[in-house]
């Protein structure tokens, strides 16, 4: 093994060194692709050095954790028929945290908490509104893109979030500017 890096990488808790909080799973590819780059600025190639620094900066018991995976095992780079490579290991990790895999960033549940938090707040400002679209928006455009999500099933959660008195007023204003829906069909989100 060549001369350890771990000296050029960052310590851990500094500014510049990756961090997860395993309560935010979500968060787990970002810190991948973070240490990542942090290997190619300080030439780490090697398999069993990247899984030691990949565990230098978690927390204790995440570090425990991703130590006791079977992927965690020595790796020779120069014999690379033996298992575990880092990528093994990273997939391993990654697998114990569900919504952490890109084919499962969102679900239904996470669309109708953001839908049901704003219609239980009353949305009353365009800032609350914003923040409301924005997280619809982020959620929905996925499930919409990935299949598990029809339009209009969109369209019709978007509205439920806006409450019965809000809903009003912009179902006024839309019959006015929109005068090409004919009544009773749904206005679309975009």
């Amino acid at each position: 093994m060549a001369q350890p890096h771990y000296s050029s990488m960052p310590a851990r808790g500094h500014g510049t060194a990756p961090s997860f909080n395993p309560s935010e799973p979500r968060e787990l590819p970002r810190y991948f692709t973070e240490l990542e780059f942090l290997f190619a600025s300080c030439g780490v190639t090697e398999s069993a050095e990247k899984k030691a620094l990949g565990i230098r900066y978690v927390d204790y018991n995440t570090s425990e954790q991703w130590l006791s995976i079977s992927e965690y095992q020595p790796y020779d780079d120069s014999q690379p028929a033996l298992p575990y490579s880092y990528d093994n290991w990273k997939c391993a990790v990654i697998s114990l945290y569900p919504g952490a895999d890109a084919a499962t960033k969102y679900s239904m549940a996470d669309l109708d908490r953001i839908m049901g938090k704003a219609a239980r707040t009353n949305i009353k400002t365009i800032g609350q509104f914003a923040d409301y679209y924005r997280k619809f928006y982020q959620v929905s455009k996925w499930l919409t893109d990935s299949g598990r999500i029809g339009s209009l099933e969109r369209d019709r959660f978007f509205r439920n979030g806006l409450g019965p008195s809000l809903w009003s007023n912009i179902q006024h204003r839309l019959s006015i500017v929109e005068r090409d829906v004919r009544p009773g069909d749904p206005y679309t989100m975009t």
